[in-house]
Parts: structure tokens; C-alpha cells; sequence
């Protein structure tokens, strides 16, 4: 469910962060090595998604070079990277308070039965909750980010492979601040 939030928060801020593209991210990368990572990316969703399905999702999403050509894109660009940048925060921000509920929420139903059955108690269960939403929040915000950022520094992607981009990176960011903290401690992983 994370994972899933940080991909549609992804997708929401997509044209923000294309607009910071066209604003200079563009100059970033060589165009070859832009090119290159579009099509690895999206090949890669193409996998992960069903074989034939994820292949019209990504096709009808619009491939980079067809995005790049649109009216959409071209007003986007005339944005200033000021308000791009704010409706990105504002995405990232969506996306952390949406992980926070989720994660906490789960850590929340895990702890009352843990407490019910005598084996936490009511400190432990406060802090099992406070550290679950809080790392499901990081998680949440960093796979948004990093999708929103493989945007600014690519050029569009389908949205697909944003989605897929954002959901992936929250699960690994889940995953890497548990072994960081010392594991979930109540069987929540970063599902």
C-alpha cells in the first residue's frame, strides 16, 4: 500500500518535475545517457508489469520523445521552477503523511494485539507505532522523491514506470531504514 501511494504521488507530481527538466534539468546528463536510463526504466516496468499489459500501459502512457513534443510539456516548461518546486514538496509531503497512516496504522493493530496478549506494553506499543509511522513516512516521501527526480534529470517518463519507479523506491527505502533501526520489532515488514 506504501508503495502504491508513493507511485500515485509520483505520477501527481510527474509534471513538475518535467517542468524542472525543460527548466535546466535537461543540462544535467548528456542526452544519450537520458535516453538510455528512459528506456531502461521503462523496459523495466514493462517486465514487472503483466508482459502485454504493461507494455500498452506504457505505450499508451506516451513514451519520452512523445511527451517531450506536447502542448502540456511546453506549458509546463513556461512554469517557473519556483512553483514546480512547490508543487513537488507539496507531493512529497502528501506522499509522507500518506505513508505515516499507513505504516502507522498496521504497527497501531499489531501492537494492540501484542498488548491484549500481554507481550508489549502500552511504552513499547507508543513507540512501535511513533517508529513505524515515522519510517513509513520517510519511505513514502523518498519513493516519490526519487521518481519525481529520475523525471527532472530524464525527461518524461511513462507513467507507468513512474508509478513503478516510486513504489520501488519506497519499498527499498522501508527496507533499508528497518536493518538501519533494527528491524520492525513487531513483524510489520516493509510489505
Amino acid at each position: 500500500m506504501r508503495g502504491a501511494a508513493a507511485g500515485a504521488e509520483a505520477i501527481a507530481a510527474r509534471g513538475a518535475a518535467q517542468a524542472l527538466f525543460e527548466a535546466g534539468g535537461r543540462r544535467v546528463l548528456p542526452a544519450t545517457v537520458q535516453h538510455a536510463v528512459r528506456t531502461a526504466v521503462e523496459s523495466q516496468a514493462a517486465r514487472l508489469l503483466t508482459a502485454d499489459a504493461g507494455k500498452r500501459l506504457l505505450e499508451s502512457g506516451g513514451a519520452a520523445a512523445a511527451l517531450g513534443e506536447s502542448s502540456v510539456v511546453r506549458t509546463l516548461a513556461a512554469q517557473s521552477v519556483r512553483r514546480a518546486g512547490r508543487q513537488l514538496l507539496r507531493g512529497v509531503t502528501a506522499a509522507a503523511g500518506a505513508g505515516a497512516l499507513i505504516d502507522g496504522g498496521w504497527a497501531l493493530v499489531s501492537a494492540a494485539k501484542r498488548m491484549r496478549a500481554g507481550t508489549m506494553s502500552g511504552r513499547q506499543a507508543a513507540l512501535h507505532v511513533a517508529r513505524e509511522a515515522g519510517t513509513g513516512a520517510a519511505a513514502t516521501a523518498a519513493g516519490t522523491a526519487a521518481a519525481a527526480l529520475l523525471v527532472a534529470l530524464t525527461g518524461g517518463i511513462a507513467a507507468p514506470a513512474v508509478f513503478v519507479v516510486g513504489g520501488a523506491a519506497s519499498l527499498g527505502a522501508k527496507m533499508g531504514l528497518d536493518a538501519w533501526l533494527g528491524g520492525a520489532g513487531g513483524g510489520v515488514r516493509a510489505a
